[in-house]
């Protein structure tokens, strides 16, 4: 796969009306931080970050980060997006530097291989409790999904997190006691059919609305720390 390069202008103005400004013209702002280097903040073109969130690999791609007009370029993965509420659309971008000889920590997600026998021929019910793990490695080595193979489970069999085989320079951070998957037996008849059948409330999704997002804005004159950064890089 060809290397990907992704193209920032530093920003000068900001706060609020820039930023809707800024917006307005087909760009979002956003902030470039990390290496032990201050944050630089920056504009950037939503649908450059739009195209690397629909690749397999998602937040965890690797890129290019080149700083028009100092014709910089470092390596870099998405820290973060927002996006509007109501529209969806990208609202601002956090760019974390990488080093790419150093190892990172990020969430990886997770996939099931194969069809369980405990739910094909038994009715069992599949339960994957797990839908991501936290792995160490360095960033050309990170999997874009971590295999889990459910092809022999049998109705009472569970999947725990040091029974997945890691990729070669991969290391799991997650519990390796935590179950990633399991195999239940079917409700029973009797179960399924006795009483009223309460009524089933969808959980309520809280997104950043508008007060999250002018928040967001008003930040922008104090950049991110280092501190945040959950793709803490070793030392």
């Amino acid at each position: 796969m060809d290397e990907i390069v992704i193209d920032v202008t530093p920003r000068t103005e900001f706060g609020k009306n820039p930023s809707r400004r800024l917006r307005r013209s087909g760009m979002i702002p956003g902030i470039v931080y990390g290496s032990s280097k201050p944050p630089v903040p920056i504009s950037v073109d939503p649908k450059q970050v739009e195209r690397i969130l629909h690749l397999e690999s998602g937040v965890n791609t690797v890129f290019m980060l080149h700083l028009v007009g100092k014709d910089q370029r470092r390596y870099a993965m998405i820290k973060d997006v927002q996006t509007d509420p109501v529209s969806n659309r990208l609202q601002h971008t956090d760019f974390i530097r990488i080093q790419m000889d150093e190892a990172i920590q990020v969430n990886v997600p997770i996939q099931t291989v194969g069809e369980a026998p405990g739910v094909k021929l038994d009715q069992g019910i599949l339960d994957i409790p797990l839908r991501e793990i936290r792995i160490e490695s360095l960033p050309a080595d990170i999997p874009d999904h971590i295999p889990v193979d459910i092809s022999a489970m049998k109705i009472g069999d569970s999947i725990r997190v040091a029974d997945l085989v890691a990729p070669p320079k991969v290391k799991i951070l997650t519990d390796l006691n935590q179950v990633v998957a399991v195999v239940t037996p079917p409700a029973k008849e009797e179960e399924a059919g006795a009483g009223p059948v309460a009524e089933v409330t969808e959980p309520e999704v809280i997104k950043k609305g508008k007060a999250a997002s002018e928040d967001a804005e008003a930040a922008e004159e104090a950049p991110a720390k280092e501190g945040k950064s959950e793709k803490k890089e070793s030392k």
